[in-house]
């Protein structure tokens, strides 16, 4: 008797540890899936805060953007001013407010309590805002003999400081939405370049303002400013076109369309005759800032619509995004409930079919050695319940196995994504923005030593003329083929990148200036001596400017003017006949 009951006090407490051990891992699988989905949720949260972030900070830019239209209306008027104008000033300043006013809150508390620095940081630049106002007020109301071009342009360029300073501050944002939310980067990337160019485009209307303003003709400074602009204003177009061609559906779109019909050929056709007027002198048919904001800045709605298109799409797949991690959590904690009701379920059935059986016939078995009447035999089949618990828990790893899957696939994307950046889509060179990392980190290390610094900017003469006559194709071979040249002549350890459509730069380290003369003649000499073939069988070669300059590490007013020099004297090269190289007399 007492072992009997021994027996069935063990049989408990084996019941009792094998459904702790159940229950233990099948909770902390259900605990780490749930945790996971969770994750997945609060991923696509902070997607879509860092891109309120970025939304925000693009339509400040805008604003601030849009701002020095008026601004440079009524710096070219005469006294007194309009006040038609002065009251579209105060408009497009108070757009500019409301825009400041909600990037600030979204990082005042308690919406954002970790934000203080980035809310001191959009005050500061709000102060400085009302300081280049300030600045552009006593410049408006100054006599129009008191103020020179160059003041003019100091005006606008204290606006022009500010838009940096906000692209500055969406980094974090940006940073947020490329970890949470990477496949949907390149509608972001598209929206980012948008609002690029709709700062180099107001940038580009404003360079003509000191010259508009005073009633004069373009002086060469003017011409470098605006040719500088303008290919900026190319590179970013070949950027997008590059961009959206993998996206079909967006390159057919109205927004798109509209974009190349609106800015790229009607907007930049004006700015090319209002220049042409400006070069031949414009005494006898003055064109205002006010008449070229009035025609010019019409043709720039197009690249905001198709800015706030792409960031459209980026919220709605964001918002996707979080509704598909809604509905798997609430399926998993759905499953976890289930699953913890189907093993409570299985427990109690497995006690009662196979716990209490085995008790029941150790009475039987008792009885039978007491010799007295063994109870009823039960004739019911026991099976394994607990199948389908172990089913379920498959399908869940399965689930967190995808899962992983994606976050590499994530991974995996933001580094191609960093590649991509760096790189230019055509040639295979590096790209503006890379060249000019690398310049700045170069001219950091050089600084106060003796190593000496070429550096080497050049294009292809008559490039448009190419494209033209032979097709963008062509064009594009040719590219390739000085960028093969590039690689062929220049070392592995300079610097070679394509910085604009068929501009060029290179930056040599430990040279001389009478070896960066020598390699730059045998760049021009193998661009001359190369042809290029057509479609159609014809054959035909093409020449190159260049403007090489040179420092010393110890000469930092030199090293301050490297690249500035470099396209001035690649300007000269243009105007004195081409197909040649000038090099910084100082060298």
């Amino acid at each position: 008797m007492f072992r009997n009951v021994f027996a069935l006090k063990s049989l408990e407490r084996y019941f009792l540890i094998l459904a702790a051990g159940v229950a233990l891992p099948v909770s902390m699988l259900t605990v780490i899936v749930v945790q996971q989905n969770w994750r997945s949720l609060a991923s696509t949260d902070e997607a879509m805060s860092g891109f309120v972030v970025v939304r925000r900070t693009l339509e400040a830019m805008e604003a601030v953007s849009a701002e020095r239209g008026p601004m440079n209306a009524a710096l070219g008027a005469d006294l007194p001013v309009p006040d038609e104008m002065l009251r579209a000033l105060d408009e497009a300043r108070q757009r500019t407010n409301a825009r400041i006013a909600d990037l600030l809150a979204l990082y005042r508390a308690p919406l954002n309590p970790d934000g203080a620095a980035e809310f001191t940081n959009i005050q500061r630049i709000r102060q400085a805002l009302l300081d280049a106002r300030a600045g552009a007020d006593l410049a408006i109301a100054a006599p129009r003999a008191t103020v020179s071009g160059l003041n003019l342009w100091n005006v606008v360029g204290d606006m022009v400081a500010l838009v940096p300073q906000l692209r500055a501050a969406m980094s974090d944002g940006i940073g947020r939405i490329a970890r949470n939310q990477g496949e949907d980067f390149d509608l972001l990337m598209l929206a980012l370049l948008a609002g690029e160019l709709r700062e180099q485009a107001g940038l580009l209307g404003s360079a003509f303002a000191p010259a508009l303003s005073k009633r004069r003709m373009l002086t060469t400074g003017d011409q470098l400013e605006i040719e500088h602009v303008l290919g900026r204003i190319h590179e970013l177009r070949a950027l997008i076109r590059t961009n959206i061609a993998g996206m079909p559906r967006h390159a057919r779109s109205h927004a798109y369309l509209d974009l190349q019909q609106q800015y790229f050929g009607a907007g930049l056709s004006y700015l090319e005759s209002v220049r042409e007027e400006a070069e031949r002198g414009i005494s006898g048919a003055p064109v205002t800032m006010y008449e070229l904001g009035r025609n010019y800045v019409p043709t720039m709605a197009s690249i905001v619509r198709f800015r706030d298109v792409m960031l459209d799409e980026v919220e709605q797949c964001i918002g996707e995004s979080r509704a598909a991690a809604i509905r798997v959590l609430l399926t998993t904690l759905a499953a976890a409930a289930m699953l913890t009701a189907a093993l409570i379920v299985g427990l109690t059935l497995f006690r009662r079919r196979v716990i209490r059986p085995f008790v029941r016939a150790t009475d039987i078995i008792g009885a039978i050695a007491r010799g007295g009447e063994a109870p009823r035999i039960p004739t019911d089949k026991y099976r394994g319940e607990v199948n389908g618990m172990f089913k379920a828990l498959s399908v869940l790893n399965d689930n967190a196995t995808a899962l992983r899957k994606l976050e590499l696939e994530r991974d995996r994307l933001i580094r191609d994504l960093a590649v991509m950046a760096e790189t230019d889509f055509l040639t295979g060179l590096l790209n503006r923005r890379a060249f000019e990392k690398r310049l700045q980190a170069t001219l950091a290390r050089v600084r106060g030593s003796d190593e000496g610094l070429a550096f080497i900017l050049f294009d292809i003469d008559h490039f448009k003329a190419i494209n033209d006559t032979h097709g963008h194709a062509t064009g594009d071979e040719a590219l390739k083929a000085v960028a093969e040249l590039c690689r062929r002549i220049f070392r592995q350890s300079d610097i070679v990148a394509r910085v604009g459509g068929e501009e060029f730069a290179v930056l040599c380290h430990g040279c001389d200036p009478r070896r960066a003369h020598g390699i730059a003649q045998r760049m021009r000499k193998a661009i001359a001596e190369t042809l290029i073939t057509v479609s159609d069988g014809s054959r035909f070669s093409m020449t190159a400017s260049f403007g090489v300059t040179y420092a010393r590490g110890t000469d930092a007013a030199a090293l301050a003017r490297l690249s500035r020099r470099a396209d001035e004297l690649l300007y000269e090269a243009k105007l004195n006949g081409r197909n040649r190289v000038e090099l910084e007399s100082a060298a």
